[in-house]
């Protein structure tokens, strides 16, 4: 890859934690999901387990990862999730894949 981070790196755990509480706090407000947040022991890294209330039950589990100086959402099958690294554009994309509806 060229650089001295992994792509896959995760974040310090409290910085990862802060911005999935911030998506937590954005879908909160939409309403209609399940959310789960999840700090596994080791090096994993926290994670959020979302799940659509209504409709076919979709969910999507959301990681992070560093990029620069700043923190990424990542899909479960390892791409990034819009916004560039906004909590909130990303609690939009993240809606619209697990409640397509929305």
């Amino acid at each position: 890859m060229g650089n001295d981070t992994p792509r896959s790196a995760p974040p310090p755990d409290g910085r990862a934690v802060a911005w999935l509480r911030d998506v937590v706090r954005a879908l909160e407000v939409v309403g209609g999901f399940k959310l789960s947040l999840h700090r596994p022991y080791g090096e994993a890294g926290p994670f959020l387990d979302v799940v659509g209330d209504e409709g076919p039950r979709l969910a999507e589990v959301i990681r992070v990862r560093r990029e620069g100086a700043g923190l990424r959402g990542v899909w479960s099958w390892g791409e990034d999730i819009e916004g560039d690294g906004d909590p909130q554009v990303a609690a939009k994309a993240i809606g619209k894949v697990v409640r397509p509806r929305m």
